[in-house]
């Protein structure tokens, strides 16, 4: 069946766990600006950079991400795995204690999650899922 909607699983996978991965470092982003409404624990000088390296690797991570779904997969199946992980992702940040979310070091965890998402878009894997 999924054949039929998209004939690259693999990709789709990859494209899924990349996008959800920058979905959740948006909306956790989301919540650091503007800097003078920034929770406590992150509004000094290291907050301040982290916030920003986050930025940085978010822009990096929805780059490659839009340009890897261009490359390999069916616009409609971007359209639908991408919203349904985009609708659902708000729920999962809520789940996330708000000491751990809005710390120095939920930051440097979301920076090494957006980190590992960019190395799967260049792994290895990107040669399979081209197939």
């Amino acid at each position: 069946m999924l054949r039929a909607i998209e004939p690259n699983g693999l990709a789709l996978a990859l494209f899924a766990a990349t996008f959800a991965a920058g979905c959740l470092s948006f909306f956790t982003l989301a919540g650091m600006f503007p800097a003078r409404a920034r929770p406590a624990p992150v509004s000094g000088l290291t907050g301040n950079a982290l916030v920003l390296l986050n930025v940085a690797l978010l822009a990096a991570l929805l780059g490659g991400v839009a340009f890897y779904a261009h490359e390999t997969l069916r616009w409609t199946s971007v359209v639908v795995a991408g919203g349904l992980i985009f609708l659902f992702v708000p729920s999962v940040v809520e789940v996330i204690p708000n000491a751990w979310r809005d710390s120095c070091g939920g930051l440097v965890l979301l920076g090494a999650i957006q980190l590992a998402s960019l190395a799967l878009l260049v792994s290895p894997l990107l040669k399979f899922s081209a197939l």
